[in-house]
């Protein structure tokens, strides 16, 4: 959404679909309307971690906040998460 800056330059760069940026422009616009974006870095690396539990072996994302790790399985709700994270940000 910078001045400028082109979709479908931004989507080839970062590996997706111009329609897909698309469709997320237009859901966080319309999500703006609601409440203020908040946009937070994402770091994509190579697993450096311990291996995990055997109930973690499905695919995850991986938050890290100030030393805590939440593992997020694909299929969670994303109202739990959002209490997670809240809490988390109280405590914090």
């Amino acid at each position: 959404m910078a001045p400028g800056a082109v979709v479908s330059d931004v989507a080839r760069r970062n590996g997706m679909s111009p329609q897909h940026l698309f469709t997320w422009r237009r859901q966080a616009k319309r999500e703006a309307d609601n409440h203020p974006l908040a946009f937070t870095p994402v770091v994509v690396s190579p697993d450096t971690l311990q291996p995990t539990p055997n109930v973690c072996r499905e695919a995850v994302i991986e938050i890290v906040v100030e030393g805590a790790v939440i593992r997020v399985p694909s299929g969670v709700d994303g109202a739990m998460l959002a209490t997670v994270l809240q809490a988390l940000k109280s405590v914090r």
